[in-house]
């Protein structure tokens, strides 16, 4: 047996603080982003399907800036504790130059979501965000009896954004729309043509445009998906000591947020809102003149589930859609990733590698958001 995994040694590439009593002897698992600690529900998701299935496991946030991921994953390689995790903004592209692997999913994605530590110590990278959207949009909710979508088939999706959560929506997306078109626009149109010309290898229809033409394509698309940051709640930390903000931002117009020096400390929020004053007015004002122009049929649907309603998505309940923020797309993407990945072989063990068991923690994640 490996040593067990030391806290000490885990601090030394986090920013955030553990309790000296935050593992003992379970098996670990957790997700490492830029803040998780302060945002993210995977914790409470996880940790409640351990607790449902009787798992001697825990599964805890780390708080990691880029230069200290493939630190923190030497340390917990080096356990066999260590049983994976899940990756999110923004490392989801920089953890590839750390793993040993890719399945197929992954590889054509290149994002990776997931990670999981094999038995030999090898580190292997999947993706379930895709598959976990599709799931959100087409599997109903424990409190609905429909999904929030009746199929892709043959409609045109808007997708805003080009990064590693849009990639995998975008590939998934692909495959579901049959002669509808995938619309990419991205602040930096290079990438979205990429990834657009990514999808056109794959024999799909895929077109890439710049922001400012999004008031063209939106009343043209059955589904408007933010895969952006543009209002993410909280402080954005930027590196080099500065940051910025994204939450009074719309998915549906051009921003130009500032950034200031992130030692501001209490005084940060007022400053930042001030100078942003201007450019929030602009940026919102064409969002809701854009949304009023969208047929009512259209659905609006944020990755994004903190705030659990952003202005993307208030100005689209606002103009009469149907709209969903990305709760039920981090329920459905841990559930894979719970039952697939990460604790396949333990639930293999226990007998319960099976849909029921992935139907009950579905159940219990979705009740402990």
């Amino acid at each position: 047996m490996a040593p067990l995994i030391s806290i000490d040694a885990i601090h030394r590439h986090t920013s955030n603080r553990l309790d000296e009593n935050a593992i003992g002897g379970r098996s670990l698992a957790g997700i490492v982003g830029d803040g998780p600690s302060h945002y993210s529900k995977s914790p409470a998701l996880w940790n409640a399907a351990f607790r449902h299935l009787a798992m001697n496991a825990v599964y805890l946030a780390f708080d990691v800036d880029d230069r200290r991921v493939r630190d923190l994953l030497r340390v917990l390689r080096d356990s066999e504790q260590f049983i994976g995790i899940n990756v999110t903004v923004p490392h989801k592209v920089r953890v590839l130059d750390f793993l040993d692997d890719l399945n197929a999913g992954a590889a054509r994605i290149h994002a990776v979501n997931t990670v999981v530590r094999t038995a030999h110590g090898r580190l292997i990278g999947y993706n379930t965000d895709g598959d976990g959207f599709i799931d959100s949009l087409l599997l109903p909710t424990p409190d609905a009896q429909h999904g929030f979508m009746q199929s892709l088939d043959g409609i045109d999706v808007l997708l805003l954004g080009a990064g590693g959560a849009a990639r995998a929506v975008a590939f998934h997306v692909s495959d579901h729309i049959g002669k509808g078109k995938l619309i990419i626009s991205n602040r930096t149109v290079a990438a979205a043509q990429s990834l657009a010309d990514e999808i056109d290898k794959l024999g799909r229809q895929a077109l890439a445009i710049d922001e400012g033409s999004i008031s063209t394509w939106a009343p043209k698309a059955g589904l408007i998906i933010n895969s952006t940051t543009k209002g993410q709640g909280g402080i954005r930390k930027l590196g080099n000591g500065m940051a910025t903000m994204l939450a009074p931002y719309s998915a549906l117009a051009p921003a130009h947020p500032p950034v200031l020096t992130a030692n501001l400390g209490d005084r940060f929020e007022a400053q930042w809102n001030e100078a942003a004053r201007s450019d929030i007015e602009t940026n919102n004002r064409r969002s809701e003149t854009i949304a009023a122009t969208i047929p009512a049929a259209t659905r609006f649907y944020d990755l994004i589930y903190h705030p659990e309603e952003t202005v993307f998505l208030r100005h689209g309940r606002a103009s009469g859609h149907n709209t969903r923020n990305g709760k039920s797309m981090i329920v459905r993407q841990a559930v894979i990733a719970f039952c697939k990945r990460i604790c396949q072989p333990q639930l293999a063990q226990l007998g319960k590698d099976n849909d029921a068991t992935a139907a009950e923690v579905a159940g219990v994640m979705f009740r402990a958001w």
